[in-house]
Formats: C-alpha cells, structure tokens, sequence
C-alpha cells in the first residue's frame, strides 16, 4: 500500500476524489454523501475537506477526521495503516 498525503492537495482535486468515491462537499467545506454530512465513525463530528483522511476499509474507503483519536481507532480497528 502507499500513502499519499492530502495535506497539500488543492482543494478542487480533493474534490475530484471525493466525486470518485461517490462522496461530494457542502458550501462550507464539509464532506457529504447524498446530501448529508459524513460523520467520521470514532468521533460522530461531520469532517471537512481540509481535515480529512481517506483509509481503507473493510467494505471500500474509510473518510475521517485526521485527529489522533480516530486515526488510533482506526489503527485499532483496522491494524497498520
């Protein structure tokens, strides 16, 4: 696997991967899936673009908030990244 940072992307090609993964964003930047904000799953807050992080999953990509609570969830969960 090979990690791509997202940090530096600019925003209209995280948009483009978003499109791609059948995800979309508001007018204020939050990540949406049919209309309705993306919950991260660890902390149950919406995820903005600037903040997100997309991880595998056991049933497709895994978008969440980069704080370490959810990224140690996620590792917990999941295994390595």
């Amino acid at each position: 696997m090979q990690i791509v940072s997202l940090k530096d992307m600019p925003s209209n090609l995280k948009s483009l991967l978003l499109k791609e993964l059948g995800l979309g964003v508001d007018e204020n930047g939050y990540i949406t899936k049919d209309g309705e904000q993306v919950l991260d799953r660890y902390t149950n807050q919406p995820v903005r673009i600037e903040n997100m992080v997309i991880l595998p999953g056991s049933i497709g990509a895994v978008v969440l908030d980069d704080n370490p609570l959810s990224i140690a969830s996620y590792i917990e969960e999941y295994g390595e990244v």
